[in-house]
């Protein structure tokens, strides 16, 4: 009988971390540092593989289209908030004037929501372009002919440029944390409340986008009726001014200013510890070929470009899609192994796209048959991961992220903070064990 993974393998998939960000650092989606990124996790695969049995894909990327939407968004939020608070000055008609703040406040969510809720490339046209890179390691038990199924174990190797306001969060609680021991009714509220203030923040925006178009038609009800009450009804005043319009344009226009060479972000947790576990499931397999499935072929595969949209993976279901759909493609994808709890995605895409019934199911059975700590949730808002394009797509995939909200979002997520020493080997181990048996049963 083939022996059963162990700590070496998780600690095998730390070490390669280690590696990356020691030799490497962070790579931005589409920087020459995500291609070297890429290049070690390469070398790593064809270790294992031999030479020729992984490959890289090339494609093309806009990198900052999604911060452009969030920018653009708030900028029409701005306009609409100025033209609502100058109705009935500088001499422009009133009509002409609410009209044009309700069509800006209408304006306003539209590139938040199709560029960065739902992945439509609405401005990466516009942009210029930079290059990016998939990994793709195959591996078949010695023998094997035609393979009839296809299981795909996959991570993304860029990282993400840092989080201003995550940052800020990050380093008031450490600094309140320093200060002394806070065992206190009160102590205990001021923690979590910056545990969750990033929460308090994207909801300050989505309140925006609702004030600034609520207002908008208030008062151009007011100015169509000729009711002067009415209008001062629709009209901002500094309340609302205060909370939730300035403050929302500010999240925005200031929620990432990182856009240099690879960024400061080394991304261990966030997502060199998928692909890093994609490769030591790979070694694990090679060496005991006897869990491969019959007339299966595994595929290991690190996306590039996540971070800017799930660029690498929506590259990679395109080019493939005949293939996937032939050979019935399941895709398990590991997202930020950090916690030993492993949270099974049912949806991905910020909510919007429904992963595979039958998918989740097989994915919660092989967690209850390795005896790991699991949950099954939906992804909320700002959960959009490499399963979601082949969910789009029809075809069978869900995502594992073994990630602690919003404690370990605040201490790390999208900072200088992930680095390797935010690894540990449990959570590692867990999604390995997890793993094999999904793959030994065939992904069923």
């Amino acid at each position: 009988m083939p022996e059963m993974i162990t700590a070496d393998d998780a600690r095998y998939a730390h070490e390669i971390v280690r590696t990356i960000c020691t030799v490497v650092g962070p790579g931005l989606p589409g920087s020459f540092q995500e291609g070297e990124r890429a290049d070690i996790l390469r070398g790593e695969l064809e270790s294992n593989l031999g030479a020729g049995n992984a490959v890289v894909e090339g494609f093309t990327v806009a990198p900052w289209a999604g911060l452009l939407a969030l920018r653009l968004s708030a900028l029409f939020m701005l306009i609409a908030a100025l033209l609502n608070i100058s109705i009935g000055h500088f001499g422009a008609p009133p009509w002409l004037t609410a009209m044009a703040a309700l069509a800006f406040s209408i304006l306003s969510p539209l590139p938040f929501l199709l560029q960065d809720v739902f992945g439509f490339k609405l401005l990466d046209p516009l942009l210029k372009k930079k290059q990016s890179v998939n990994v793709i390691g195959t591996l078949r038990k010695p023998g094997t002919g035609n393979a009839k199924r296809l299981l795909m174990l996959s991570g993304h190797h860029d990282s993400a440029a840092e989080i201003t306001w995550l940052r800020l969060l990050g380093d008031v609680k450490r600094f309140f944390m320093r200060s002394g021991p806070h065992d206190s009714a009160s102590g205990q509220g001021w923690l979590r409340l910056l545990d969750y203030g990033f929460y308090v923040l994207t909801g300050t925006l989505v309140i925006g986008f609702i004030i600034a178009l609520a207002m908008s038609i208030v008062q151009l009800t007011g100015v169509i009726t000729g009711n002067a009450s009415t209008i001062r009804l629709g009209t901002l005043g500094w309340v609302l001014l205060a909370y939730p319009v300035v403050p929302a344009v500010l999240f925005a226009l200031f929620f990432s200013l990182e856009r240099k060479d690879g960024g400061t972000v080394p991304g261990a947790v966030d997502n060199l510890s998928g692909s890093a576990l994609a490769v030591a499931m790979c070694r694990f397999l090679v060496k005991n070929p006897a869990y491969i499935p019959p007339d299966t072929e595994i595929r290991f595969v690190s996306f590039g470009s996540e971070e800017a949209g799930l660029r690498g993976s929506r590259r990679y279901v395109e080019r493939h899609l005949d293939e996937l759909k032939r050979l019935d493609a399941r895709l398990l994808n590991f997202e930020m192994v950090a916690f030993p709890e492993i949270t099974i995605c049912t949806s991905d895409v910020n909510g919007t796209v429904r992963n595979s019934p039958e998918m989740v199911e097989s994915v919660v059975v092989a967690a209850e048959r390795a005896g790991v700590p699991h949950k099954i949730k939906s992804a909320s808002l700002g959960i959009a991961t490499d399963a979601g394009p082949f969910s789009q797509a029809g075809l069978k995939a869900t995502t594992l992220i073994p990630f602690k909200l919003p404690q370990q979002q605040i201490a790390f997520y999208h900072q200088k903070w992930d680095g390797p020493e935010a690894l540990t080997i449990e959570p590692l181990l867990n999604v390995l064990k997890l793993t094999l048996e999904w793959i030994r049963h065939g992904g069923e």
